[in-house]
This record gives C-alpha cells, sequence and structure tokens, in this order.
C-alpha cells in the first residue's frame, strides 16, 4: 500500500493543489466519515474526487548499466563514492545558491547526482556520506556534455540512506573490454586498435561553468550560464578524429582527459590560438598515431552513423602485442 507521502506527492503533481489544500481536505474527508478511515483511505477518496489516478505501475530497481538519458521515474540503489565541494553562486535575480554532487555506483556503472540548494543540506547535515548505500526514487536521467551519466532530483524525488548490506561494491567492476575489428563491432564496450587517419577541423575547445560543467554562451558581455549567469569559463578539449584497423574505419571522439592524453596538450595553450591554429598543432601531436583505445560504441543520431566515445587512450605497444601475438598462436599448435 502506498504511505500518505507518496500519495501526497502523486496528488500535488497530478491535481496542480498545494499540499495544505490537499491536506485540509483529507482532513475533511477523515472528519465527514466520522474517523472510520485512515489518512491514506482518505487520500485515495480525495484523489477519486478530483479525479486523480494514483495506482503505480510496479516499479524494479534499475542498474546504472541500464539508464538511458531521458528515463523517468527512475528507482535505483547505489553506493556514495564521492562528494564534490559545495559551490555557491550569485543567481540570475541575484540571490546565493549553492551546488555539490554525489558521485555515485552500483558496480555496474558511475553517474553523478547534483544537489541544488536545500537539496545540499543532505551533506550538510551529514544525512548521506561518503560509503553510504542509497536508494532514489523518481529521478530522471541526463547525458551531461561529457557523455556521462547524472540523475537528476524534482521535487518528487527521494534519496534514502539504506542499511548496508554490502551488496554494492565500493567502485565500478569494470568490464572486460572486448577487442574488436572495427567492421565486427556494434553498440557496446569495446577495445579497438587503429591508427588516427584524420582529426576532423571542428573547434577543438569548449567552455564550461565552473559551478556545473554546463556548456556556456558567449554574447558581448562575455561568457553565461542559462543557471548561474555569467561565470569564468573552465577550458575543456574535445578531439573527433577518425579511427583506421585496416578492416574499416569510425569516429572517435576524445574528451577532456583522453583528449589531453592524447594529444599531451593542456586545453589554455589554445585558448589565444585560433582554430586554425589549435587544429595545426593537435594534427601535428596525433596523426598517424598507433594507439589502443576503450570506450563505448553508441549511434550518432545526427549523422545515423556509429561513433566512438573514447574513455581511456594507450599508445601502440608494439614488444607487448608481439608477445600476445606469439602466445595466442601457441595456444593453437
Amino acid at each position: 500500500m502506498l504511505s500518505l507521502e507518496e500519495i501526497l506527492s502523486d496528488l500535488e503533481q497530478k491535481s496542480k493543489k498545494s499540499r495544505e489544500e490537499l491536506l485540509a481536505k483529507i482532513k475533511k474527508k477523515q472528519e465527514e466519515l466520522s474517523g472510520l478511515v485512515s489518512s491514506e483511505g482518505a487520500a485515495h477518496l480525495v484523489a477519486r474526487d478530483l479525479g486523480v489516478s494514483i495506482i503505480r505501475e510496479t516499479k524494479r530497481e534499475l542498474k546504472l548499466k541500464d539508464i538511458k538519458p531521458d528515463m523517468k521515474n527512475i528507482e535505483t540503489k547505489v553506493r556514495i563514492i564521492g562528494i564534490t565541494d559545495t559551490r555557491k553562486f550569485k543567481r540570475k535575480d541575484g540571490k546565493e545558491g549553492r551546488v555539490a554532487s554525489l558521485i555515485v555506483t552500483d558496480g555496474t556503472a558511475e553517474a553523478r547526482i547534483p544537489l541544488w540548494d536545500k537539496q545540499v543540506e543532505l551533506i550538510d547535515e551529514k544525512t548521506v556520506e561518503k560509503n553510504d548505500i542509497i536508494e532514489i526514487k523518481n529521478a530522471y536521467a541526463k547525458e551531461n556534455i561529457f557523455g556521462g551519466l547524472e540523475l537528476r532530483l524534482s521535487k518528487y524525488s527521494r534519496i534514502e540512506k539504506v542499511e548496508d548490506d554490502k551488496s554494492i561494491p565500493y567502485r565500478v567492476i569494470k568490464p572486460e573490454f572486448e577487442r574488436k575489428k572495427l567492421k565486427d563491432i556494434r553498440e557496446g564496450s569495446y577495445e579497438i586498435r587503429g591508427n588516427i587517419v584524420n582529426v576532423f577541423n571542428i573547434n577543438p575547445l569548449f567552455k564550461t561553468c565552473p559551478k556545473c560543467n554546463s556548456k556556456l554562451e558567449k554574447d558581448n558581455k562575455g561568457y553565461k550560464c542559462s543557471e548561474h549567469g555569467y561565470v569564468e569559463p573552465v577550458n575543456n578539449l574535445i578531439i573527433s578524429t577518425i579511427i583506421d584497423d585496416g578492416t574499416s574505419t569510425i569516429r572517435a571522439v576524445f574528451f577532456r582527459d583522453a583528449a589531453e592524453k592524447l594529444s599531451n596538450i593542456n586545453p589554455n595553450t589554445l585558448s589565444n590560438m585560433t582554430q586554425e591554429e589549435s587544429i595545426d598543432l593537435i594534427r601535428e601531436n596525433i596523426l598517424g598515431k598507433d594507439v589502443l583505445l576503450t570506450g563505448v560504441v553508441r549511434k550518432n543520431k545526427i549523422f545515423d552513423s556509429l561513433e566512438f566515445i573514447v574513455r581511456d587512450v594507450k599508445e601502440f605497444d608494439i614488444e607487448y602485442e608481439s608477445k600476445t601475438l606469439i602466445d595466442e598462436i601457441s595456444s593453437f599448435r
């Protein structure tokens, strides 16, 4: 049976009436029935009077690896493996706001949960702490600009600390990345060996808000975040390439750490260069490199083709690869 809190949350959302108004109706309904029904029962009757259905589908907890962007009404159980510092900022109306994030895992993947303003009290009051197990209800999912998963909370969402039954590890259990030839890949996680044969001439710098990591818009006053107004931007590196492994090619995109590791370039060094100068420097550093890449292949909806979002990059170690090949050949003898 649904709790009074769950019924009220549904009624608030679907009837557009205030909680105070709904509680008054529930109390009145109980009085009409001489106290013969519970508050939950009276709430169901109020919902019927308002024409609101509060029958919910049975939900199951989702694993983080199965959560896709734009999914709603998400329920999941995770462990907090990190908590960011709380940052203060000025809103467009001049009021002060606060933001912090929980970094969580369930062993299958990792996600970030941004907490805003009053929600930050969960951290302040130590309601939740690092290593705690929490249940999240009625969250919705978004992909951030770096391709990572975010679980966002509405006013109807809930975070509850639960008993640690040791069922959730303290880190992501990384899957074995199966090495594949490009001609054989589909959507999924892979290790790919290939050569960088092209670098696209797109702006390799993108600027984000230092408070929430959102992409910024530039106008004649400076760089503006839709949430935090004008801010001093953070420079981030993005490199879009073509990888060839001899069987096929794929567009491979490197963000932030992966892009810096590939190119050995700090994004701040490009801030005073033109786009052409930046691309020339990047091409000089990476074109023709043999690399081992791990990451996720997904469908690019704009280009209607597969692309590889790189999570980690290593330069090709010919000695190691030769030994591995010899071992593989020996195993067939």
